[in-house]
């Protein structure tokens, strides 16, 4: 019951804070005025829902009942004046599932993303910035691992809010094509890794010593992104990011998402998201994550 909780808080009262605050961004202070065109303020961002139910009763074929429910969050803001350049993202991610009829059986987690990226550029060129960059990656909710034994279902905590978490800071330079492309290479970076949940920080999870909270790594990063309209109502996102740590510079942390938006009409949008991850120090074997979304949209 903590994760259906958890989902409701988002599906319901997230969306209706986040289009209270796209209403306000379009008045100044007074409440009456709409802010000019050519605000170096600029806002965008979607939110996208979904929710399936297969209900069985007798049914000749087989099969189980299930209910499932996913979002899926994107909200940026851009400030330009001058010189400078500050992309601000959030991403959000998530989905529970349930598969029986009985109320014994609980909803699982399909999905857990929060990530935050801050990115603040300095121009010294036409294309090219120097570039200070912050980028926060974590999970909401506990995740679990499910072992079933003579029919009984034990379930182990493998991750949790913090556990693992990234926070990787970095200084370097930016080559940026307008709005579709960016490469940024740091070789200035710093990655922290935190385990704030005891039972995985007793045992030495994600690279971190036993007992310990936090993990320490200074080495080189690389950066691109792309994104563009694709055809009329298709949009397509993807980046990628690489790190290095100096003193183990034969491991390099990979971490590839990609994002395709289908715009049906004004509220209906279809999403598949895509991350691959390897981390030698999480998991010696590639991550892979797969979601396909249709459902209700707000686009701000």
């Amino acid at each position: 019951m903590k994760h259906f909780y958890l989902f409701f808080r988002i599906f319901f009262l997230l969306p209706i804070f986040l289009y209270s605050q796209h209403l306000l961004a379009q008045q100044s202070p007074a409440g009456n005025t709409p802010i000019p065109e050519d605000s170096i303020w600029v806002y965008d961002g979607s939110v996208a829902v979904n929710f399936s139910q297969v209900s069985l009763n007798n049914w000749a074929g087989g099969g189980q009942s299930s209910v499932a429910a996913g979002t899926i969050i994107t909200l940026g803001a851009t400030y330009t004046k001058g010189k400078s350049l500050w992309e601000n993202r959030l991403d959000v991610a998530y989905g529970l599932m349930r598969q029986g009829d009985d109320e014994q059986d609980e909803f699982r987690k399909t999905d857990d993303l929060f990530n935050v990226v801050s990115k603040y550029n300095y121009r010294i060129d036409n294309h090219i910035y120097i570039t200070a960059l912050t980028d926060f990656l974590t999970q909401l909710n506990t995740g679990y691992e499910y072992i079933e034994t003579n029919g009984e279902v034990d379930r182990n905590v493998i991750s949790d809010f913090l556990a693992p978490g990234f926070l990787v800071s970095s200084i370097g330079a930016t080559y940026k094509e307008g709005k579709t492309f960016s490469l940024t290479l740091s070789p200035l970076t710093s990655k922290l890794t935190f385990v704030l949940n005891d039972s995985l920080s007793n045992v030495g999870a994600f690279g971190i010593e036993p007992g310990g909270s936090v993990r320490s790594e200074f080495g080189a990063a690389l950066r691109t992104q792309y994104e563009k309209e694709v055809y009329n109502n298709i949009n397509f996102r993807t980046s990628l990011n690489l790190f290095s740590n100096y003193g183990d510079f034969a491991h390099t942390d990979v971490n590839w998402e990609g994002l395709l938006s289908l715009k049906v009409n004004e509220f209906i949008q279809s999403t598949i998201a895509a991350q691959l991850i390897y981390d030698h120090d999480v998991i010696q074997k590639t991550q892979w994550r797969n979601a396909i979304n249709v459902g209700f949209l707000l686009t701000l």
